[in-house]
């Protein structure tokens, strides 16, 4: 296992984070590793841009009048905020349901400070303030614009979630029988696959030329809507919303649970997927911002915009600066 981040105390390393990377172009070919970039892992939630694709190539999103910032909204792994909460009603209102067919379960939002508000009105924490309920939303939009069970939709078996296995395979060039399938956070299948493939899925989705017309079109719309909303794709203080408002028209991102991370430059044409395997977030947005700077997406003059993601300060309970955790890797090329 390749070591991707070490976490220092004082000038020791006290704690070591290992991972894998693979970074692959739109014809399928792995450009840069770092780790083994044939892993298998649970892509968790950045497989949601691929599983949006679904209601907009079934015609979903067209037959409810779904705009731009919505479609974004079920690519979400969304903070909680008032346009999240907001967006996702606007998205149940107009396919006629209610809150109650969300199957997502209820969380407080990530916003710290939109839950300490709500808790300090005694606001309890409903399904629509869950991260994944815009995803939710957007599989009852398209069972319902099908006609089929609304009640089973989380279900494996569900004609919906075939659909997302299929979409991810054909995305991905990858056997649909071969994707791995768990329960995620919120109730749904999650799928597993080697982190190549997740990449070169990633990289079809911004240069989908060798796609049929349908998908070209759908993936298209689906990668537009998030870097035009990218806050509704994330929230106003997470990694994805800031690389994406930083640099727009020029990277797509999106973040999964447990240490995953996946995404595509436009320019480039390539697609990339990260595994860290303590599964802790600031580990793995430490790999992101140097993935992407050694990948020439942020220059050595931008790093100081990232600095508390790029190195993440260590400190003790009285405050006091003890150590930090920094970038130890350098990519390979194939």
């Amino acid at each position: 296992m390749e070591v991707l981040v070490n976490t220092y105390r004082g000038d020791l390393v006290d704690l070591i984070t290992t991972g894998s990377i693979a970074v692959v172009d739109s014809k399928g070919n792995l450009l840069y590793f770092a780790g083994d970039p044939y892993e298998v892992a649970y892509a968790r939630s950045s497989a949601k841009l691929m599983q949006a694709v679904v209601p907009v190539l079934h015609g979903a999103i067209d037959a409810y009048k779904i705009d731009d910032k919505e479609i974004s909204q079920i690519c979400a792994s969304h903070s909680g905020e008032k346009i999240h909460v907001d967006a996702v009603r606007s998205i149940l209102d107009k396919i006629g349901l209610s809150e109650d067919y969300l199957q997502c379960g209820e969380h407080y939002p990530f916003k710290e400070d939109v839950t300490k508000a709500m808790k300090e009105k005694g606001e309890k924490a409903l399904a629509v303030h869950n991260n994944c309920s815009g995803k939710h939303a957007g599989m009852l939009a398209t069972v319902k614009h099908l006609n089929e069970d609304l009640d089973t939709y989380c279900q494996v078996d569900h004609p919906h979630q075939i659909r997302i296995v299929e979409m991810i395979g054909t995305l991905c060039d990858y056997n649909k029988d071969d994707i791995g399938i768990g329960l995620d956070g919120c109730g749904v299948p999650v799928h597993t696959l080697p982190l190549n493939k997740f990449a070169y899925g990633m990289a079809r989705m911004v240069e989908p030329s060798s796609l049929e017309e349908e998908y070209r079109e759908s993936v298209t719309r689906v990668v537009n809507a998030v870097m035009k909303n990218p806050v509704y794709a994330s929230g106003s203080d997470r990694i994805d919303f800031k690389l994406m408002e930083k640099y727009p028209n020029k990277i797509v991102v999106k973040s999964g649970a447990n240490g995953y991370f996946g995404g595509a430059i436009i320019d480039k044409g390539i697609g990339f997927a990260i595994k860290v395997h303590d599964g802790l977030s600031p580990m793995r947005n430490i790999v992101l911002i140097e993935l992407l700077h050694q990948l020439g997406v942020i220059p050595k003059e931008d790093l100081e915009y990232f600095a508390d993601e790029h190195n993440v300060r260590v400190y003790n309970h009285k405050n006091e600066l003890v150590g930090e955790s920094k970038a130890a890797f350098k990519l390979n090329i194939f």
